[in-house]
């Protein structure tokens, strides 16, 4: 599985998503300082504690690489089925599951180490910026790291299994619209907010859509050693 993987990756040249995300990053980090600027601007903070600065990165950078996952799956999944290259794969004496598989776990594991990584860097640039400039009104204490590293990582894992659904339905008619469409509408009812809470302040509803999201993806490839591709 390993060496399919790898494979891959190579095929697709994905490590040069990583230019991606760094230029994802950038804009992310500019739509904070914006943020933190029009606040400051009406005489208000943007961010009253590390906690809401927290929350306030991984909303936008969870929908932000789900989203990207989308784009991914459409690349490695969706395209090959439309250009009928997928048929050339599968001739391969491996099994067809297992091809399709480690397309999965590779945008799975995408989405995870992106939202990881990049929660990491700008919490680590936003934390080196206020130790010099002190714009927030309480200092990050240890026990607040350890919540918001657990939260980010559970939400991450969540996010994972979430990035899955949209191929089911870009599946059904093997198109590249849909699959983005699908991705954008899901994070656009996930992340709205209502009183200030959304979806992911409650844990067990992201864990229980990830979980949805793996058996979908599931269900869009489980024919797939009997479906003859057209």
């Amino acid at each position: 599985m390993r060496k399919l993987i790898s494979l891959e990756i190579k095929k697709f040249k994905l490590f040069s998503y990583l230019k991606a995300v760094g230029i994802a990053n950038l804009v992310i980090m500019g739509l904070l300082c914006l943020i933190y600027f029009m606040e400051k601007s009406e005489g208000t903070l943007a961010f009253g504690s590390y906690e809401m600065a927290f929350a306030a990165f991984n909303s936008i950078i969870r929908p932000t690489f789900i989203i990207f996952a989308a784009v991914l799956i459409s690349r490695i999944i969706i395209d090959e089925y439309k250009s009928n290259s997928i048929t050339l794969m599968f001739m391969y004496p491996i099994s067809r599951k297992k091809i399709m598989i480690a397309k999965l776990v590779i945008v799975a594991c995408f989405t995870f180490f992106t939202i990881v990584l990049s929660n990491l860097i700008i919490g680590s640039l936003f934390y080196l910026v206020d130790s010099y400039l002190h714009f927030m009104p309480k200092e990050l204490t240890a026990e607040v790291l350890k919540n918001g590293l657990i939260q980010m990582i559970l939400e991450a894992i969540a996010s994972a299994g979430m990035a899955l659904i949209p191929l089911y339905f870009g599946m059904r008619k093997k198109s590249v619209p849909t699959t983005i469409v699908t991705a954008i509408i899901m994070v656009s009812l996930t992340s709205s907010s209502a009183d200030g809470v959304n979806l992911f302040a409650f844990i067990a509803i992201p864990i229980a859509l990830a979980l949805i999201g793996c058996l979908i993806a599931y269900l869009s490839f489980r024919n797939v050693e009997k479906v003859d591709i057209n």
